[in-house]
């Protein structure tokens, strides 16, 4: 007598795929080569704020991070450089949605305990930091 469990189910539609499907926003699967090519212009597509951390973190070890002169500005008027802007992209959270600018580009805020980054990604190998600041002085 054939058991349940041997009996064949259609497969069952991946999580990751089932997560992110929306009718008004486009699917980015970052995990797919063929579906986000390294040129891709990102600044108006808009990720969640897993992909965007997880794209950041890639791009900080194999891309292009950049700072804007306000960001330079920014970090040394809170005595801080740009290597405590890597150490946020690095270890920090997005806690909170995207906000689009009027440029047209998503910014995604990356933040510690005391330190808090905004960044946007341009691409699959390339992200800038806009500005930066200290949440709680030492």
């Amino acid at each position: 007598m054939p058991h349940k469990r041997d009996e064949k189910e259609p497969p069952a539609e991946s999580t990751t795929k089932r997560l992110y499907k929306s009718e008004d926003e486009s699917i980015l699967d970052l995990r797919s080569s063929d579906d986000l090519k390294s040129t891709d212009d990102l600044r108006s597509k808009k990720l969640d704020r897993y992909q965007a951390k997880r794209l950041a973190q890639e791009i900080l070890r194999d891309g292009t991070v950049s700072y804007t002169a306000h960001c330079e500005s920014e970090l040394k008027n809170d005595s801080m450089d740009t290597v405590d802007a890597a150490n946020v992209l690095r270890c920090g959270k997005i806690e909170r949605e995207p906000e689009l600018h009027k440029s047209g580009s998503w910014r995604y805020h990356v933040e510690t305990q005391r330190m808090l980054v905004v960044i946007e990604i341009h691409s699959r190998t390339r992200l800038r930091v806009v500005t930066a600041w200290r949440k709680k002085k030492p």
